[in-house]
């Protein structure tokens, strides 16, 4: 869904779910938004739950995108035989680790993932697999998550990687990189984030970041990033009831 969007030129805002629920994903699947992040390194989501989720946000024309908890080549297949078609990596460091996630997200000839028909990807089915598989390899997106020193030093030859769809900038990675833990505003954190995104348009590829700033969300636009996530589920009702509960102790 989202990938046409961003591949015409337009940007896609979403969101990130941790906690795992997918009455929490209905909800929010409701609003408009384009995409909901289904987080399965750091939310508390299994893979029979995360297939709930995946539903739930379909069900009313949103997105779903998994991050998966590792590179594993069955971690990335279960992912995306949940029928959800769009992953999210992270830990993403050198050309290499991209190429083998390309391989586990992509059938051949451009990849090498497991083929069964009989999963939700291809609906429970043989019947129509051509066509399935067709609308796989036009539809299926692939991102990966560049984080930490050695990612960005390597920007230029993963950017480079045939296959791979979108480049998400980790926001709070990026921070710890440059010695600024959780400061996504300071000016080096930003600079560097520059840097970056001027390397992945170069390529031609689709950047991704993330903010809790909704002010940030807009700059972030104007810079050029296609994909933006704002907060998460678990942030949102915190700071929702913290609110109402500090006005209802003032009043």
């Amino acid at each position: 869904m989202i990938k046409k969007k961003m591949e015409s030129g337009k940007t896609v805002f979403g969101t990130w779910c941790m906690l795992p629920s997918s009455f929490n994903v209905d909800v929010i699947a409701r609003t408009g938004i384009d995409f909901i992040v289904l987080d399965m390194e750091h939310g508390a989501l299994t893979l029979e739950t995360v297939e709930d989720m995946v539903r739930a946000a379909q069900l009313h024309g949103c997105q779903p995108i998994i991050r998966v908890g590792n590179d594993h080549e069955n971690t990335i297949l279960h992912a995306l035989e949940t029928g959800c078609e769009a992953i999210l990596v992270p830990h993403v460091s050198t050309s290499d680790n991209a190429k083998k996630i390309v391989d586990s997200a992509r059938y051949g000839p451009r990849g090498k993932r497991g083929l069964s028909p009989y999963t939700r990807c291809h609906n429970y089915t043989h019947e129509g697999l051509t066509k399935s598989l067709e609308r796989h390899a036009n539809d299926t997106l692939v991102s990966v998550i560049v984080e930490g020193k050695e990612g960005i030093n390597n920007l230029s030859e993963i950017v480079n990687v045939d296959g791979v769809d979108l480049i998400y900038l980790g926001m709070y990675d990026i921070s710890q990189s440059v010695g600024l833990p959780g400061q996504l505003e300071h000016p080096e954190v930003v600079s560097q984030l520059e840097s970056c995104l001027r390397i992945i348009k170069a390529s031609g590829k689709i950047a991704g970041t993330f903010s809790r700033d909704l002010d940030a969300c807009n700059n972030f636009h104007k810079m050029g990033f296609q994909f933006i996530a704002y907060v998460a589920d678990s942030y949102a009702l915190y700071d929702f009831y913290k609110n109402a509960a500090d006005c209802f102790r003032k009043a």
